[in-house]
């Protein structure tokens, strides 16, 4: 090999391992040193989840009815109170024209009784009739009003069921599945429709239920979706109990309206805690593949390069955090 090649590639690999750059000796601490201290490193454990929307809805219908039409297919948005399938309720119309016309004539009937059990308590009062009449009206009054009461209950139970022949969306956001075509029979309690609400998404995690105690709401959990994408997720809830056959405990936690539903992501779930070093990610130095920091030392400040483990979920209002494997110890101070 050429000398001056030679000489090029040593002086290159002596530049790479060189000691760190110090200051002069005898320099002031800067401002704003950290120190590093020992502290309790959470444990986690991998586990998969799926993202659906907070506001979520299936539809079904509470009478048995044929679907007349369908308006809308999986993906597309609707605002709330939008019709998006319609049933054929011929039946319930007839049955609802029927109603309102027994109130009709209910309403008729009762408007006599009151006026005949007016005349019967006139010509009572002037000794023209006996009270059994008097009080065979008043009681044909009572009759006619019970009759208005059914009457005008027959009337609204007929315009609600007709009113089951419209299924619109309780809130504004999209269609994620669709379980009805026209020409089918829709039958109560059976969901035709689901709606995914707009804003905020969260995430369903399948906890064992042996590590399920570990957790509590509120805390932090690093979540990963599909292209690399992640964030800082907070529990949102925690099912009281386990899945039977899964073993596994139901654990929701909270991410933004930008995650798509449906998707797959994998979060780690702390389950303990073991002692280690823990600095701000800020503090890190990156230069190419190599992370250091700089390090306060009796001549000044040095770059040290270290060893970088996960990075770890920070509390509210805090910094971001990454775990130090190796190159500092609990008791130097460090300049971010």
């Amino acid at each position: 090999m050429n000398s001056r090649v030679l000489l090029v590639a040593v002086a290159a690999a002596a530049a790479c391992h060189s000691p760190p750059e110090e200051g002069p000796p005898g320099a002031a601490e800067p401002t704003g040193a950290l120190m590093v201290e020992e502290t309790a490193l959470p444990v986690s454990l991998p586990v998969d989840g799926t993202v659906r929307a907070q506001k979520r809805a299936d539809l079904s219908t509470r009478m048995m009815a044929r679907i007349q039409r369908v308006d809308v297919e999986v993906g597309d948005r609707v605002r709330a109170d939008q019709v998006i399938l319609r049933l054929g309720v011929e039946d319930v119309t007839a049955r609802r024209s029927s109603a309102e016309a027994a109130l009709a004539a209910a309403e008729a009937g009762r408007a006599e009784a009151v006026r005949h059990a007016a005349r019967m308590d006139t010509l009572y009062s002037q000794d023209a009739v006996p009270r059994v009449q008097r009080d065979a009206a008043r009681l044909a009054l009572t009759q006619a009003e019970s009759h208005l009461v059914m009457a005008r209950s027959a009337a609204t139970e007929a315009a609600v069921a007709e009113g089951y022949a419209l299924i619109a969306a309780p809130f504004d956001g999209y269609v994620v599945a669709r379980r009805a075509n026209a020409g089918d029979v829709a039958t109560p309690g059976i969901p035709l429709m689901t709606v995914a609400g707009d804003g905020p998404r969260e995430a369903v995690l399948a906890v064992p239920a042996d590590v399920v105690d570990h957790l509590a709401l509120g805390q932090p959990v690093p979540v990963t979706g599909s292209g690399g994408r992640s964030a800082t997720a907070r529990i949102r809830a925690i099912a009281a109990g386990a899945d039977a056959a899964s073993r596994t405990v139901e654990v929701l936690v909270e991410l933004g309206a930008d995650w798509p539903s449906g998707t797959a992501v994998s979060a780690l779930v702390p389950i303990a805690t073991r002692p280690g070093v823990a600095i701000p990610a800020r503090a890190v130095v990156r230069r190419g593949q190599l992370t250091g920091v700089r390090v306060v030392g009796e001549g000044g400040v040095g770059l040290r390069w270290i060893r970088l483990g996960r990075s770890l979920p920070a509390g509210k209002d805090a910094d971001s955090l990454v775990e130090v494997v190796s190159g500092l110890v609990a008791g130097e101070r460090i300049v971010p």
